[in-house]
């Protein structure tokens, strides 16, 4: 499942910052941020999922907007008519502000959305809808709550990203790659980043297997789920910025790699 680190810092210049990981099925297709809705124009783009349509992250301008799904593990019946992909909740949230209200019909989500007057964290369990505002600081998403101690992967890297100090500007234009070999280069392109960069690079020493790992692999129900890329976002009072790093190479690798091992 997803992992996003956010800051709220509302004095700030760049009020609302996160590091997003996203993972999901190696094999489903997507596209690298792009305006790829032409409904809502030049001013909206996002991580496109060629299978269901939707976007995992989103950002707009005019105004300036962010938003990023996160999946949870419940497992409600369907409602009738069918499911809705979570997809729409980052492109509406982003472009309109536009929040789930009353009883979504997506599977189980939490969406994140920032703006200038900070983040907001709105969470569906299948059964409940809950929205709350995020108190000034560091916080981490996953799959359940907000700041879940229960969640390896939060108990043992929330502190690490809390003592280190926190973005406060833009994510780096220059130095951009793909592959893990992406976090050296952005973290040696010198900017406020490089504390947040550096807890990440660390947490790439332990296997992608790892209940603790952040740069996750893994067989789930048959199907090979993995970090697929990862976003860096800032968000201002007229701006938002987005640098994004391909890792489904690194995934594949990982898959074949694993794959020949069991054979």
């Amino acid at each position: 499942m997803c992992t996003v680190v956010v800051s709220v810092a509302p004095s700030g210049p760049w009020p609302v910052v996160f590091l997003g990981l996203r993972d999901e099925a190696a094999d489903r297709p997507w596209d690298p941020p792009a305006a790829w809705w032409p409904e809502l124009g030049e001013r909206v783009q996002g991580v496109h999922d060629r299978e269901a349509g939707g976007a995992w992250l989103a950002t707009a301008t005019g105004p300036a907007r962010a938003s990023v799904v996160l999946n949870r593990h419940e497992r409600p019946p369907e409602p009738e008519g069918g499911w809705e992909t979570r997809g729409v909740l980052p492109l509406r949230a982003a472009a309109d502000g536009d929040l789930p209200a009353g009883r979504p019909r997506q599977r189980p989500f939490t969406l994140l959305t920032a703006d200038l007057e900070g983040a907001s964290v709105t969470s569906w369990d299948g059964s409940a809808l809950r929205a709350e505002r995020l108190a000034p600081g560091v916080h981490v998403l996953t799959h359940g709550a907000v700041d879940d101690p229960s969640v390896p992967r939060v108990a043992r890297w929330a502190p690490r990203f809390r003592a280190a100090e926190a973005p406060t500007g833009p994510p780096p234009a220059e130095g951009r790659a793909d592959g893990l070999g992406g976090l050296d280069a952005l973290a040696d392109a010198g900017s406020s980043w490089g504390p947040w960069l550096d807890v990440l690079r660390e947490s790439t020493a332990l296997d992608e297997r790892d209940p603790e790992a952040l740069v996750r692999s893994d067989l789930l129900d048959g199907r090979w789920l993995g970090s697929l890329s990862l976003s860096l976002v800032a968000v201002a009072a007229d701006d938002v910025r987005h640098v994004h790093v391909r890792l489904d190479d690194e995934t594949r690798r990982h898959r074949e790699s694993a794959g020949a091992t069991r054979g």
